[in-house]
């Protein structure tokens, strides 16, 4: 089993040091970690290229296409951030935005991911949640996401072995899920993206050429699966609610 962990962190504190230590913990397994800040990864221009003709047409030649593809050799992402101002690390976000075109063309549906934050305070709960969103839109099927909670100055013992034991339970859950390869079953939230993005894509081919070329010969979802009869009625009622606002 290979395991990549992303640490958005500008600076090597308690964020890498958690990673760390639980790369040690799982002594048998291919555990890799990256350091954004390490990286050649510029920050988004937002001319929104990646989206309309394609992720090769970003006028940015960087690190981008390596780190996508260490993802894709990784059975399972630890995407790790700080918790700055109750929200992700810039280098997170830009990481998010960089990436932004698997909003539009999801890719990983047999990858698990798990969202991980350090923080003293307060607003784990809103970067975790902004994280398991955009990671859920990229084609991840999510993990349990893990907090750990530190505080200025030296920790006292007893909480740094509780964050471990934590954070080794949390990684277990992750690998187990790689280990039996259950993929989420398509929801709703899931569907109606999807049928928008497949109509937007038909608008206009000229425009939306990258998703055009994507979604094109799709059927009901990204991939080929089972839907239920009544979940694609109701998937497709509450989807033309949103797409009539388009004509």
């Amino acid at each position: 089993m290979k395991l990549l962990a992303i640490n958005g962190s500008p600076r090597k504190g308690n964020t890498s040091k958690a990673l760390y230590q639980i790369r040690d913990a799982f002594p048998g397994i291919d555990f890799e970690i990256l350091h954004l800040i390490d990286l050649d990864f510029k920050p988004c221009k937002g001319c929104y290229a990646c989206v309309l003709k394609g992720e090769s047409k970003c006028m940015l030649k960087d690190d981008r296409d390596m780190i996508v593809g260490k993802i894709a050799e990784a059975d399972g992402l630890i995407l790790a951030s700080p918790v700055y101002s109750h929200m992700v690390s810039a280098l997170i976000k830009n990481f998010f935005e960089r990436l932004g075109y698997l909003a539009h063309r999801p890719l990983f549906f047999n990858k698990f991911a798990m969202s991980m934050v350090t923080y003293s305070g307060y607003g784990a709960e809103e970067a975790l949640k902004y994280m398991d969103k955009m990671l859920s839109a990229f084609g991840f099927n999510p993990a349990p996401s893990l907090e750990l909670q530190f505080r200025p100055g030296k920790m006292p013992e007893k909480h740094t072995e509780l964050n471990m034991e934590k954070s080794k339970r949390v990684v277990k859950i992750l690998m187990e899920k790689i280990e039996r390869g259950e993929k989420n079953k398509p929801s709703l939230k899931k569907m109606i993206p999807y049928n928008i993005f497949k109509y937007v894509s038909r608008l206009d081919k000229d425009l939306m050429k990258a998703d055009h070329e994507y979604y094109k010969d799709k059927g009901d979802f990204y991939y080929e699966t089972k839907i239920p009869f009544h979940k694609k009625i109701i998937a497709k009622i509450l989807t033309d609610k949103i797409i009539n606002q388009f004509d």
